[in-house]
């Protein structure tokens, strides 16, 4: 098992267009989201808006001038479930841990999980560096509840080139059936983040709580 634990990295929020994510940043949580850019093979693009700390909140959308994707888009994008979950707006459909080891992490998953086996695959963008692990057919793991990885091979991580936001994480809710499951796949991870929650719910739920300039914000 990694030595290191593993911590939140970023809130992914799916929008029908990048467009429609840029706005609803501005009239939701009153501020900008910046940068981003093209996931090439994915068709997908994203912005992005700095939270605290090293965590960030990246909104995602299907690129629609980049052609088909070389393999499904990852957090379930190409699914009738999520484009019916976003059909009226942007929603929280995952969010992804930062680990230091992806290959060791991702069989601790993939064990506690008894799930198909994740992908690793590399990507750059200026002097970004990075590893994603996501599921071959690109679905969510446990609806959103549990975390993809990603493991940075650079110096520079994105909070350190976004600028302040003025928005802050509250709280990230995991809510589950039997919620002692998501406890378990966290443990052997060995993620730590005490804004993480593990609660009982009547389905696989995912809520991100927001503290913006104009107050506190739900997200689900």
């Amino acid at each position: 098992m990694s030595a290191t634990a593993t911590e939140l990295d970023h809130i992914v929020v799916a929008a029908r267009t990048l467009q429609e994510g840029r706005v609803w940043a501005r009239e939701t949580l009153g501020v900008e989201a910046v940068g981003g850019g093209k996931h090439d093979g994915l068709a997908t693009h994203n912005t992005l808006l700095k939270l605290d700390g090293k965590r960030y909140l990246e909104i995602i959308a299907v690129d629609p001038d980049a052609g088909m994707p070389n393999f499904p888009r990852w957090f379930g994008l190409d699914t009738a479930d999520i484009r019916e979950h976003i059909a009226h707006g942007p929603r929280v459909v995952a969010w992804v841990a930062r680990c230091r080891d992806a290959a060791e992490d991702i069989e601790q998953l993939t064990q506690a999980v008894d799930y198909t086996a994740n992908v690793v695959r590399s990507a750059s963008r200026a002097d970004f560096r990075w590893r994603f692990a996501f599921t071959p057919d690109g679905e969510r793991i446990a609806g959103g509840t549990l975390p993809h990885l990603i493991q940075w091979d650079c110096d520079v991580h994105p909070c350190d080139r976004l600028p302040e936001s003025g928005v802050s994480l509250t709280a990230l809710m995991l809510g589950a059936p039997e919620p002692a499951q998501l406890s378990r796949v966290l443990d052997a991870l060995r993620f730590a983040d005490a804004l993480v929650q593990v609660g009982q719910s009547t389905a696989l739920n995912l809520v991100a709580v927001l503290q913006t300039p104009s107050g506190s914000v739900v997200l689900d």
